[in-house]
């Protein structure tokens, strides 16, 4: 029996001594310091050599299949800090032989986790500017659809016809020839500024490199298409000044146009083409099939785009034209008059941009539009609109 409580105090020892040099190890695996609390209390039980040496056979094969178990286990991922400090700790004898021998010491890092922008990157990663949405930009100016005339000076001067007396006739034997005057007014275009200006940061074009291009589309942009810009003031200027005749019986749409049309050509005048808001060409394209029409029926032409002619007159549809309403106009009797050109300036000396780094763009054009006979034009109410 003492042979015995010495191999059983022995056997405890022993165990003590592994428990201490794997303690890291326990505390981390449940499964092997509850096998290991067990055997020592199973070892308390112990009364004969045979019964020592089965329980510890026992343990053994429990320890092992554990051990086993556990280096199949997946590790643990390092930071690449702790990987480092391990490599410092795992051959610091190395790096003090090669610090001593005035030597560079390569480090080799094992078992780093995988970089991730998520898990790795602090703040934005770089950026890849695409293509950027900007707002449409009319696709009809008016300057598209009238001639130009240069000026070099800041008033154009021309003489519009006004009256006349006498006329032409037959002429019978001994009696005198018909003798004709004629009357005209001098009328003065004064030219003046479309323009505009938009003032913006050194830092934005810096932080915003597109900007350098994008800028000088989104001021044309606005040039044409602003509720005061170049379009919509030639358009109020052409539709105040004309006193076409609009004459007329019909309510419906499309034969109002065509009397308008006959009134422009009894006057002697073209009918170049008939500027309308797309909602309206909408309300002509209804009515083709609402009252009867088809295509060429009763001059009214219409395509499958939507576009359509009428008495031989082309309807336009544009943006900046007042929703029902018609503004017809005889093209040779309308000009843009022009003493600068569309210009896009920067400038730096401009308020206060010197002190707070600013930088002033300006797009501008010295111009007028002239209905050179007010009576060429036609500007009439559809009468959908209240």
């Amino acid at each position: 029996m003492e042979d015995v409580t010495l191999m059983v105090k022995s056997a405890t020892d022993k165990l003590a001594g592994i428990e201490a040099k794997l303690a890291t190890t326990l505390n981390e695996n449940a499964d092997m310091k509850k096998a290991f609390e067990q055997h020592k209390e199973d070892l308390k039980s112990v009364a004969t050599t045979a019964q020592l040496e089965e329980k510890m056979s026992e343990f053994q094969k429990q320890f092992d299949d554990l051990a086993t178990k556990q280096k199949t286990q997946a590790p643990s991922k390092k930071s690449f800090g702790e990987a480092f400090a391990d490599s410092i700790e795992n051959e610091f004898d190395a790096i003090q032989k090669s610090v001593s021998r005035g030597q560079k010491h390569k480090f080799q890092v094992k078992a780093v986790g995988n970089m991730t922008v998520g898990g790795n990157l602090t703040g934005d990663s770089v950026v890849n500017y695409g293509r950027n949405a900007i707002l449409p930009s009319t696709l009809v100016n008016f300057r598209d659809l009238i001639p130009t005339s240069n000026s070099s000076t800041l008033v154009q001067a021309y003489y519009r016809e006004t009256a006349g007396e006498g006329g032409i006739a037959v002429q019978t034997e001994g009696s005198t020839k018909g003798q004709i005057d004629f009357d005209f007014s001098e009328i003065k275009t004064v030219n003046k500024y479309v323009a505009g200006f938009v003032r913006f940061s050194k830092q934005m074009t810096m932080a915003l490199p597109w900007m350098q291009s994008t800028l000088p589309r989104l001021l044309l942009r606005e040039f044409y298409s602003g509720a005061t810009g170049e379009n919509a003031t030639f358009f109020g200027t052409v539709n105040a000044a004309a006193t076409g005749s609009t004459t007329t019986a019909e309510t419906d749409d499309v034969k109002q146009i065509i009397d308008y049309i006959a009134n422009q050509r009894t006057a002697k005048f073209a009918a170049s083409y008939g500027l309308i808001s797309h909602t309206q060409l909408a309300r002509l394209n209804k009515l083709t099939y609402t009252n009867g029409y088809y295509s060429g029926s009763g001059g009214v032409l219409t395509n499958v785009d939507g576009s359509m002619t009428i008495s031989g007159m082309p309807v336009i549809p544009v943006d900046w034209v007042t929703d029902d309403k018609i503004l017809i106009v005889d093209r040779d009797y309308l000009e843009r008059v022009e003493a600068q050109g569309i210009t896009i300036e920067l400038f730096e000396q401009d308020s206060d941009n010197v002190q707070k780094n600013l930088i002033t763009a300006r797009i501008e054009c010295l111009e007028e539009i002239n209905l050179m006979l007010p009576q060429s034009a036609i500007y009439a109410d559809l009468g959908n609109v209240a």
